[in-house]
This record gives structure tokens, C-alpha cells and sequence, in this order.
């Protein structure tokens, strides 16, 4: 059986890349978009981590402020600071906790990262990521289907974009499986939805969404799942059975098998 008892370190990204609180949201943006992550934690003036801005959250801000009219751009970024649309003192843990322990507190919060403390300094990052590659590495070979979350969340590749934005909110999901017919072609997460930004509203969904998209049987090991997760830099996957796609696995699905 496999085990995740090892110090959390072991696994942690760093050093961490981050924003100041004092910069503008649309700042926060342009960093998610560089650096190609889901978060970024926030500092203050002193470099100490204060907050969290994450997709979801430029998201919000983003939709709450852009026009809702057809041919007005998807989203728009108000002249504020990140302090403002922040998640404030974000999960924290020591640095050898365990990273099982770790991952049941993903799972607990229904978040994708936990910070990692020693001294009193934020040293590193653990995220769902991170966890794929310790699945690998355990070479757990439980079949995907014991695993995958069901029913499938889907946009239609010819629904507008605007669309698409609003299912994320509603079904509180980072990501779209892109459909044509029945048969996934792509997905549509809270990166494209920012990409899309300065797109029309009516703009088909397929002309934005990811293509690269992994669909895996249901009988795939899941350290075989996780390993090519890991390479295409996949943060879910989607399941089939009998060639029909059943459900999803997805980084908060990781963090259980290793809770």
C-alpha cells in the first residue's frame, strides 16, 4: 500500500512567485497568465505572505465589472489593489507535516495549494500538482474509475464563451469539458476564460478552449494517469468507458487518494 507520511518539504515548489497586495488586480492577471498558475499568494511591504489571489477570484471581479452587451469584451479590471479581492491568510502548515495531512487539507477547504512555514517564514508551496508526482512515484495502481467524479460538467464547442464563463461560476468549477456531439475535443478552465478576455461575448467556445485535452479508460492505474497528467501539465482528466466519457478525475481527486 502506498504511503504519503513523508515531510511535505519533500514535494514543495520553491521559491514562490508572487504579487504585493498593493498592485493593481489587473496586475494579478498578467502574473497568472506568465507564470501559467491558478494562484498567487499576495505580500505585504515586508514580503511576508498576507492573502491568496486566485483565478476564480480575477474571475469575479472580472465579470462583475465588464458590459453585458453582445459585442462588449468578456471581462474588465477595475483600478484597484489585489488587497481588496483577496483571500486573506491563506492555509498554512509546518514544513514536515505530513503530506497526507497536507492533502486532507485540500480536501477539507477545497483548495489546490497549501503554504509551507518554517521559522515563521513561508518557505514553499505544495499543490495538486505536487501530488501527482507523489502518486507516481508510489506507484499506486488503483484503476481510475475508483476515483473519477461523476457527472461530467460540459459546454457544447459552439455555445459563446459567455456561456461558457457563467457555467464555471454556477456549477463552482475551474474547468469545462469542451463536447462535440458526445465526444470531448477539449476543455474550457478559468485560464481560457481569462485569455478570452478582451474577446466578444459571442465568441464559440471552441475557437478559445484547450485542445490538448487527456482522456484516459477508466481501467488507466492512477500512477499512470498522474504521470501523464503531470507531463501534458493536465490538472484534470477526463474518463471513459466504452469509449463513452463518464466522469472526471481532478487535482481535488489526487489530494484524496493521498489523504
Amino acid at each position: 500500500m502506498a504511503s504519503f507520511q513523508v515531510a511535505a518539504r519533500e514535494y514543495m515548489s520553491s521559491p514562490l512567485k508572487t504579487v504585493r497586495g498593493s498592485s493593481f488586480i489587473d496586475h494579478a492577471h498578467r502574473q497568472l497568465q506568465q507564470f501559467r498558475v491558478s494562484a498567487l499568494p499576495v505580500v505585504d511591504e515586508e514580503d511576508r505572505v498576507v492573502g491568496v489571489i486566485s483565478r476564480t477570484d480575477v474571475l469575479k471581479v472580472g465579470k462583475r465589472e465588464a458590459n453585458s452587451r453582445p459585442e462588449a469584451q468578456l471581462l474588465a479590471f477595475p483600478a484597484k489593489p489585489i488587497s481588496k479581492f483577496m483571500t486573506p491568510d491563506p492555509v498554512s502548515v509546518p514544513a514536515d507535516t505530513p503530506l497526507a495531512k497536507v492533502a486532507a487539507l485540500m480536501v477539507k477547504h477545497r483548495i489546490h495549494r497549501i503554504f509551507l512555514v518554517e521559522d515563521d517564514r513561508t518557505v514553499g508551496i505544495v499543490t495538486t500538482r505536487d501530488l501527482m508526482r507523489a502518486i507516481r512515484e508510489q506507484q499506486l495502481s488503483t484503476p481510475l474509475a475508483k476515483y473519477m467524479s461523476s457527472p461530467l460538467f460540459t459546454i457544447r464547442a459552439t455555445e459563446p464563451i459567455s456561456l461558457a464563463s457563467e457555467r464555471l461560476g454556477k456549477a463552482k468549477v475551474t474547468g469545462l469539458v469542451v463536447v462535440d456531439g458526445d465526444w470531448p475535443v477539449g476543455i474550457f478552465t478559468q485560464l481560457e476564460a481569462l485569455e478570452s478576455r478582451e474577446l466578444p461575448r459571442e465568441t464559440a467556445t471552441e475557437a478559445c478552449m484547450n485542445p490538448g485535452i487527456l482522456v484516459l479508460d477508466e481501467s488507466t492505474p492512477v500512477y499512470r494517469a498522474a504521470a501523464q497528467a503531470s507531463v501534458m501539465q493536465a490538472r484534470r482528466i477526463v474518463v471513459t468507458r466504452s469509449g463513452n466519457a463518464v466522469g472526471i478525475v481532478t487535482g481535488l481527486d489526487f489530494a484524496k487518494i493521498v489523504a
